[in-house]
């Protein structure tokens, strides 16, 4: 008896399903917050973590990545942001 069910091995995930990573932001003056994020997600979506956090208006904030200033439109995972990753932040 065999079975054509393709299941998919415990390491093997769809973007939407892939497990939450943790990512600190940081600002010039040492406030840290610390979140789990989905490699999916937009940064729209941390900026608004951000907000929340600091209450610091999306449209103020400048997120760095590894020098790289992150754009809206683009999502966490566009970045290489993985779990631990440190991420600054800049008030315009």
């Amino acid at each position: 008896m065999s079975s054509n069910n393709t299941r998919k091995s415990n390491f093997e995930f769809e973007d939407d399903e892939k497990p939450p990573i943790r990512v600190k932001v940081k600002t010039l003056l040492g406030k840290e917050a610390k979140y789990q994020i989905r490699p999916n997600e937009e940064i729209t979506y941390l900026r608004d973590l951000v907000h929340k956090s600091f209450d610091i208006s999306p449209r103020q904030q400048c997120l760095i990545n590894e020098g790289v200033i992150m754009e809206d439109g683009k999502t966490v995972k566009d970045y290489n942001i993985t779990n631990g990753s440190l991420i600054n932040l800049i008030i315009k």
